[in-house]
């Protein structure tokens, strides 16, 4: 028998050793083939990758409530803003609602003082014609014109003339200057005498009327 040379135990070590390495490249290989395996991988890098800090409970109810208030902030200054506005517009109305009233009420005394003329007019053509030589009738004559032009114009205003005479006498509209003895039944408590007739606008008594009433003698 033949015993293998230096050269020949040499040369089998060399392929016992190639065949090893091979043997583990295979069993490596059908390890890296196995189902989730590349999941396995994927899971222990992400285990090891570094993880972002997970943020307190408190600091998020925190920075809700910042938010709040700053929303309620801004609502707040948009109130106030409107207020200040909407008191300029105020104020502004009122002023043009009194120029306006003080426009209305010159214009009212305007038109006043032109019916007045009238009446000027009127006494200073009576007192012409008295100057020229006319007589007491033409006089009374003009002054009853101006009299019933008066009283024309006073009503054109509002403004009512009242002569009570012959009405029951009433305190709230009539003052009394004393008692004036009647012989008739019908004119007993009743105004007897107009001394100064009374003017009323609407329902406002502007100037009472001043009567004698009637008390039954005898």
């Amino acid at each position: 028998m033949v015993e293998p040379n230096e050269n020949d135990k040499h040369d089998e070590l060399a392929a016992e050793s190639t065949g090893g390495e091979a043997v583990e490249g295979v069993v490596e290989d059908a390890a890296a083939g196995e189902p989730g395996a590349a999941e396995a991988s994927a899971e222990k890098a992400a285990e090891s990758a570094p993880q972002p800090p997970r943020q307190d409970p408190r600091d998020l109810r925190i920075q809700h409530l910042e938010r709040a208030l700053q929303e309620r902030e801004a609502t707040l200054h948009a109130y106030i803003r409107a207020h200040k506005k909407a008191e300029q517009e105020y104020e502004a109305f009122k002023e043009r609602a009194r120029r306006d009233q003080d426009r209305e009420l010159q214009a009212a005394r305007g038109r006043v003082v032109e019916r007045m003329l009238e009446f000027d007019e009127s006494f200073e053509r009576t007192i012409q014609a008295v100057e020229r030589g006319g007589t007491i009738e033409s006089l009374l004559e003009g002054l009853r014109l101006i009299h019933r032009l008066f009283v024309e114009r006073l009503a054109e205003l509002g403004a009512e003339r009242v002569d009570p005479t012959g009405e029951p006498f009433d305190p709230t509209t009539m003052e009394a200057l004393g008692i004036l003895p009647v012989s008739d039944p019908r004119l007993d408590g009743k105004v007897a005498a107009t001394l100064r007739a009374g003017y009323r606008v609407g329902d406002r008594e502007i100037r009472p009327a001043l009567v004698q009433v009637g008390r039954l003698i005898g």
